[in-house]
């Protein structure tokens, strides 16, 4: 059993959303801020009689910067019911706090209050409006503890309620939606049109925000961000939108190593640049730019890789090497070069990189933990793992295997992590024990290592890439 109730009405204070910012898609938005005095009381007219679990969400609405402590309380005596912490948190990523039986009365008497317990700035979450999905408007989830199965986990992804930033977050999603698309799986089809839709418009122009939530229409992203130009090159090879990612390719091109790299060669350009430009030249018939993404598979290669350890950053001035064996950049590393040697034609793809894809499996296997998932720094057995981070290995590995890259071998491996990720699912669909998005403004709390994780919805659209390729 699974029910979503979405509030009936609210009451919120006037503030004014941020001028210099923009919700994602558009979506209505409300405000919790400081003080239960100006809270957000949420109202339901009627709710069910069951003795099923019950969590309150909330979808956040734009990227923010800050650790935010929501505070759920009675509105009428003002008792605190629970707190949720939502630290840092970007647009899409979804909260919820568990809710007892009395609660759950107390939510239909009274309502429920948020409000902020922390000196931050106001914490903007998702309203209500008739375009957005149903789950991402403030509701009482009731369901049994037990985590969802595929369909379940399908059913969720395959809705626009999965919308992430147009950067390496909807790649995620995007690539995932493609690839169910490619089985036949009609709801999928359908939700990576809606997605598309959503940021390339049929007149040829690209709406998206930046990293900060600030609107940035038809300008080029950063190299770190170009992924979702490759489901487009795939579905729309003739959209206008796609010289975006080719001028950014020449003007962000890096002379130290003729490939495309800011002031840090990063893992992430494998995923965002190398499939990419795979993409467009084997979909959109850019055929010059299939050697330019080998070219920068073999720069990350040389710059990142050294005996036991993945680096995420290679500093171009310095050639200091950061983040080593972080799961989220071992991930685009692996993916990015396992995606851009699955697009290439089979007698095209280089020896050296199917071996190095080899390598990185066996390297991959070594480093995993007993249940089969990989910590959030591969080789700190004692942290916690980070779901993402380990779907999108075993991704890797399962579109390596199906693709003919690796040995079939390496498929147990993807099949055990993805049983354990399953385990990670809310009872509608969710992947729960995704470690936060890494923003600058984390790293004072080291917030990778902590044991603070999150709902973020790109984690589902890896786990999502890894049980496409593992289906038959």
């Amino acid at each position: 059993m699974v029910m979503h109730h979405p509030i009936s009405r609210h009451h919120a204070s006037d503030l004014a959303f941020p001028d210099e910012k923009r919700p994602l898609a558009g979506r209505a938005v409300l405000p919790i801020s400081r003080g239960i005095d100006h809270a957000c009381t949420l109202f339901w007219d009627d709710l069910p009689q069951t003795t099923a679990q019950a969590w309150l969400r909330i979808v956040v609405a734009v990227d923010h910067r800050q650790p935010h402590q929501v505070a759920v309380s009675h509105p009428v005596t003002g008792d605190q019911l629970g707190v949720m912490d939502v630290l840092y948190s970007g647009a899409g990523q979804v909260f919820e706090l568990p809710l007892t039986n009395a609660q759950v009365e107390v939510a239909v008497r009274d309502g429920l209050s948020l409000s902020l317990v922390n000196d931050a700035d106001p914490l903007w979450m998702v309203g209500c409006d008739a375009g957005s999905s149903m789950v991402v408007m403030p509701h009482i989830l009731f369901a049994s503890p037990a985590s969802a199965d595929v369909d379940q986990f399908l059913s969720l992804f395959c809705s626009t309620a999965t919308l992430q930033p147009c950067d390496w977050m909807e790649a995620c999603v995007l690539d995932g939606l493609c690839d169910w698309a490619r089985l036949g799986h009609a709801p999928a089809t359908h939700a990576l049109s809606d997605h598309l839709d959503i940021y390339f418009l049929p007149d040829g122009e690209f709406r998206r925000e930046d990293i900060f939530g600030k609107p940035a229409d038809n300008v080029a992203c950063s190299e770190e961000n170009h992924g979702p130009f490759a489901a487009l090159a795939i579905e729309r090879p003739d959209h206008p939108a796609l010289r975006l990612a080719r001028r950014a390719f020449d003007d962000q091109c890096h002379p130290n190593v003729d490939a495309v790299s800011g002031g840090c060669q990063v893992a992430e350009t494998s995923y965002s640049v190398a499939h990419v430009m795979a993409a467009i030249a084997m979909h959109a018939g850019d055929e010059e730019l299939l050697p330019r993404a080998v070219h920068q598979l073999r720069v990350n290669r040389e710059m990142l890789v050294t005996d036991d350890a993945l680096w995420l950053r290679h500093r171009h001035d310095t050639g200091e090497c950061m983040f080593d064996s972080w799961s989220r950049g071992v991930a685009w590393y692996f993916l990015g070069l396992v995606r851009t040697l699955a697009i290439m034609d089979t007698c095209d793809r280089p020896a050296d990189l199917l071996a190095e894809a080899e390598r990185m499996a066996a390297w991959v296997t070594q480093h995993r933990q007993p249940d089969g998932l990989w910590s959030v720094f591969l080789k700190e057995e004692d942290l916690l793992p980070d779901t993402s981070g380990s779907a999108g290995i075993a991704a890797a590995l399962a579109i390596a295997v199906k693709h003919q890259i690796i040995e079939a071998k390496h498929t147990d491996v993807a099949q055990s992590a993805c049983k354990t990720l399953m385990t990670y699912l809310t009872p509608d669909g969710w992947l729960r024990g995704v470690a936060q998005s890494n923003k600058r403004e984390t790293h004072a709390m080291d917030i990778q290592r902590a044991r603070y994780r999150v709902i973020g919805p790109w984690g589902m659209g890896l786990l999502a890439q890894a049980l496409a390729a593992l289906t038959d």
